[in-house]
């Protein structure tokens, strides 16, 4: 995948996918399966252009949130029936300026990066990676899933984090919260919070 340096590498045209409850954060990986028309049409006028597509959750009355994350497609399969099986690499996030609807159906987004510049940073991250094991340790005995604590204790911080932040079983609203902090420590900071908050079986909202 493309290594994106600068924010003004990215087009401030994305076209977007809004999908419930479904996030993509930097660096992270997202798989998706495409099947509905307007977002059929989306994928291949994405893999005819630059690959680019912007995440979006949307609310419980179906209305864009306005924080994304712009993807890049990394792989894709067609299928017989005409779908699409895709694979989304996590760029940079994204706030939405304004959108209209193409003639193919789906929406095409007026974007800005400017709140986000620092999401494109390679800097090594510094987090107190023992506490955020120690959350998940108990999140993970609460839910009773099992896992192979040898592999969670070799990866890095960095990427643990994006990836439990994607893929535990947070709310709408809590992933959104997620993709709205200001760098990684807020980040990590609030998913030991959200891991304690569900180890506990409490559904209280993190200010």
């Amino acid at each position: 995948m493309k290594k994106y340096q600068y924010i003004n590498e990215l087009p401030n045209k994305l076209p977007v996918f809004p999908l419930n409850n479904c996030l993509l954060l930097p660096k992270g990986n997202l798989k998706l399966n495409i099947f509905e028309p307007r977002y059929l049409n989306m994928t291949e006028d994405s893999i005819a252009d630059n690959r680019l597509i912007g995440m979006i959750q949307t609310s419980k009355n179906e209305q864009m949130y306005n924080v994304g994350c712009v993807g890049k497609i990394i792989q894709f399969t067609e299928t017989k029936d005409h779908k699409y099986l895709i694979e989304l690499g996590g760029i940079c996030r994204y706030d939405i300026v304004d959108f209209t609807l193409t003639e193919r159906g789906y929406k095409m987004a007026d974007v800005s990066y400017d709140n986000f510049l620092n999401d494109l940073s390679s800097d090594t991250v510094s987090f107190d990676k023992r506490k955020f094991l120690k959350a998940l340790k108990h999140y993970f005995n609460f839910q009773n899933i099992e896992t192979d604590w040898e592999l969670l204790n070799k990866a890095p911080i960095d990427l643990l984090v994006i990836t439990l932040a994607q893929t535990c079983p947070f709310n709408t609203e809590e992933k959104q919260m997620l993709i709205e902090t200001k760098d990684f420590n807020e980040l990590a900071s609030n998913m030991i919070s959200l891991l304690e908050i569900n180890s506990a079986g409490e559904t209280n909202k993190i200010n």
